[in-house]
């Protein structure tokens, strides 16, 4: 019998103790100031209400710049530019949502008039980022304003609404880029007829102009059987691993930027050009222009309405010499 009563008077004990444990972590003003910090600028369930993302700096940084406009199209990403839409790079608007969805310390830094001039966060000094919803109220509005000393954290609030936080700076690498970092710039996209190098029967390449005025030299010919090449030119043996990585060189190749339709004008796609056959019948062929006096070059792509600006580098790297392909 004593024993029992033991046992339950330090079983009390324990029970006590764990309460006031518990209830020192539950109250601590520490423990609970650092959960009302954390904080999200958007309910992650509303992503997939989004229609569109808007981008716009303050005037003293824009100039005549326009806002990078970001529209979705089913499962789509586009930027708006000169009335016209161009593909984006759906990871980085991915990427950038989730930036804004994210749940993280943002403490309470501010709620003054004073406070918002002071930090750059009124709405003529400020970076806004508008993610809408259709016709209906924007699902966030939100101002960015200037860094604090360390440079890490960045002020923001939202538009219409006087609280201030700060947080970790991982919107300024959106916000602040350039237009061309939303493109996708990939001469090849993918979908769901995209190709792989083992779709490729046929490669007919015809190298450019040499600088010094000679006509270009004959077009090479690639043409798989089985997995090996058979070539036009003359090579003592073809190195079939050189062939796979060139052809895999060629779908994942890039430009710098879409071309102004101004530039576009009376360009003439034939200084050289790739043509790739595949399996299942369709041709490819992408055309390019003389060099401008920055030795870049515009592409057109078969099959798309989008001319892109390819750089020196990019262009060299898409006609190699004919020995490249040697054992």
């Amino acid at each position: 019998m004593e024993y029992r009563k033991k046992v339950t008077v330090l079983s009390c004990i324990i029970a006590a103790l764990a309460l006031i444990y518990v209830g020192a972590i539950v109250f601590d003003p520490a423990r609970r100031g650092a959960r009302e910090d954390v904080y999200t600028w958007m309910n992650p369930r509303d992503t997939y209400r989004i229609s569109g993302i808007t981008i716009a700096l303050p005037p003293d940084h824009a100039g005549d710049a326009e806002a990078v406009v970001l529209t979705r199209a089913g499962r789509q990403w586009f930027v708006l530019r000169d009335g016209r839409n161009y593909p984006a790079r759906p990871t980085r608007v991915d990427d950038f949502i989730a930036e804004l969805t994210r749940r993280a310390p943002f403490p309470v830094r501010a709620t003054s008039a004073a406070a918002h001039e002071r930090l750059l966060l009124t709405e003529g000094d400020a970076a806004r980022v508008t993610v809408a919803s259709g016709m209906g109220l924007p699902l966030l509005d939100l101002l960015l304003g200037q860094n604090d000393l360390s440079g890490r954290n960045v002020y923001m609030r939202r538009a219409g609404q006087g609280e201030v936080r700060s947080g970790e700076d991982r919107f300024s690498a959106y916000v602040w880029a350039e237009r061309s970092s939303w493109y996708d710039l990939a001469l090849f996209r993918e979908s769901d007829d995209s190709h792989g190098i083992s779709d490729v029967m046929r490669l007919i390449v015809y190298p450019p102009a040499t600088e010094d005025g000679y006509p270009p030299s004959p077009p090479m010919v690639f043409t798989r059987i089985g997995r090996n090449w058979e070539v036009n030119f003359d090579i003592e043996a073809v190195n079939a691993i050189r062939v796979d990585t060139y052809i895999r060189d060629i779908l994942m190749s890039t430009g710098e930027d879409f071309a102004n339709i101004h530039d576009v004008a009376g360009a003439a796609f034939d200084d050289s050009r790739i043509v790739l056959e595949f399996h299942n019948g369709s041709t490819t062929t992408i055309g390019f222009t003389p060099p401008d006096p920055n030795n870049r070059r515009l592409a057109s792509v078969s099959g798309t309405d989008f001319i892109y600006v390819v750089s020196a580098w990019m262009h060299q790297r898409l006609f190699p010499r004919a020995e490249t392909f040697g054992l």
